[in-house]
């Protein structure tokens, strides 16, 4: 009688602890999904947004950099891959001053380069808040571009601006083409900005959207907004010691200097506009 009951109990027990063996392995299996495998699954998807946007703007940057000498009204279409979140467009100023004889003869205040900002919603952390990643170009690149630094104008750069946003910028510097005869000859020189403009902001395939028109709407040529003459004729002086800045918000920096008398200094303003239209295909 006596062992009967024992072996009741010991039935009893071991229902017991496989009941909390199976409960505890479902515990612990539940507690790695959500604190591995999900966070890590995330992490994937917020990596797979970025390099598909990063991408998207990748092929942005080549279609606008092939319309840089074509005419007004050139254009191309861009079939669209799969990017997040929403693409903005804004401009950022800069100060354009030009010096001769120890002395500016030529101030371009407000002159503008449009920026294309992609954002992307995510709380996933795969780089630290507040930081910089340049995809192209870099934070110690000169404003503008010249015969003597790096001739790819485009700056492409990651940003986590906050706790649940990351941004990608695209911007262009200044081009700055000049032709120096020499002490005694002449200077031209040749600014050239890069504005952009759409109707409305950009969003990716999930809202149906497929196809990109990026065309050249507008081209400014020594615009009288920037002080240049009414009929488009360049700015021109002529002295010694002619030398150029410009100051995007942390001071004046000097992009090009050349000692010595010139007979004649001229310089020209180019504006180019590049519009955006998105092509919803039904």
């Amino acid at each position: 009688m006596l062992l009967k009951k024992i072996r009741k109990n010991k039935s009893g027990v071991s229902n017991i602890i496989s009941t909390l063996l199976i409960t505890s392995i479902m515990v612990t299996s539940v507690a790695l999904t959500y604190s591995y495998l999900i966070p890590t699954i995330d992490r994937a998807n917020t990596n797979a947004s970025i390099y598909s946007s990063t991408l998207f703007l990748t092929k942005v940057d080549e279609a606008v950099q092939t319309m840089f000498y074509d005419g007004l009204g050139s254009a191309r279409l861009l079939p669209v891959d799969a990017f997040d979140g929403t693409l903005g467009f804004t401009s950022m100023g800069l100060n354009f001053r030009a010096f001769i004889d120890g002395a500016m003869y030529l101030p371009i205040p407000g002159l503008e380069y449009g920026i294309a900002r992609l954002s992307i919603p995510s709380e996933v952390s795969i780089m630290p808040e507040n930081s910089q990643e340049y995809i192209k170009g870099g934070p110690f690149f000169p404003p503008v571009v010249t015969q003597d630094g790096s001739i790819d104008p485009a700056t492409l750069v990651l940003e986590r601006t906050d706790s649940e946003t990351y941004q990608l910028e695209l911007w262009y510097r200044l081009q700055l083409l000049i032709r120096d005869t020499g002490v005694g000859g002449e200077i031209d020189v040749s600014v050239i900005a890069v504005n952009f403009n759409a109707v409305d902001s950009l969003v990716g395939l999930n809202s149906g959207s497929y196809h990109l028109i990026i065309s050249k709407t507008d081209i400014e040529v020594n615009p009288t907004l920037f002080g240049f003459p009414v009929n488009g004729d360049p700015i021109t002086t002529s002295g010694d010691d002619f030398r150029i800045t410009i100051n995007t918000g942390t001071g004046p920096i000097e992009v090009y200097s050349s000692n010595g008398a010139r007979t004649r200094v001229s310089i020209n303003l180019v504006i180019f506009t590049i519009g955006f239209q998105m092509i919803v295909l039904e």
